[in-house]
């Protein structure tokens, strides 16, 4: 990021090969795509976790990818950032057809919730379509 005069600049990685639904919209994924995706995705999440930060909008328009493989996960303005001794939250935040069933409830949940989301971006990927 710049602070350019008056105006906070930030500066993104281009991926050239645009969002996971772009890709899930305009063409069928293999297998080795898909693991491929997906692998990377929980790459990103074990680093995010280790961190103490939940995403909790994973989703496949959140998912930027790149003609050379690369994978990232974007758009952390819903995440969350837990400490030892909070390590939860209770509120309703996300896109409902990903969101794990305890955010939908509003009970307390974990980063756990990231990979309810994944599994349905999973499906989402072997289907075209979400569940």
């Amino acid at each position: 990021s710049y602070l350019v005069v008056d105006e906070l600049w930030l500066v993104m990685e281009y991926m050239d090969g645009g969002s996971l639904t772009d890709v899930i919209s305009n063409t069928y994924m293999t297998e080795v795509e898909m693991a491929a995706v997906s692998r990377e995705c929980l790459q990103g999440l074990d680093f995010l976790h280790s961190n103490l930060v939940i995403h909790r909008d994973v989703k496949s328009c959140n998912i930027l990818l790149r003609t050379d493989g690369s994978v990232k996960l974007a758009d952390f303005g819903l995440s969350a950032q837990l400490t030892p001794e909070q390590n939860q939250r209770s509120s309703v935040v996300g896109t409902y057809w990903w969101m794990a069933p305890e955010v939908v409830t509003g009970q307390p949940y974990g980063p756990k919730v990231d990979i309810w989301s994944l599994g349905i971006v999973g499906i989402e990927m072997a289907e075209q379509e979400v569940p």
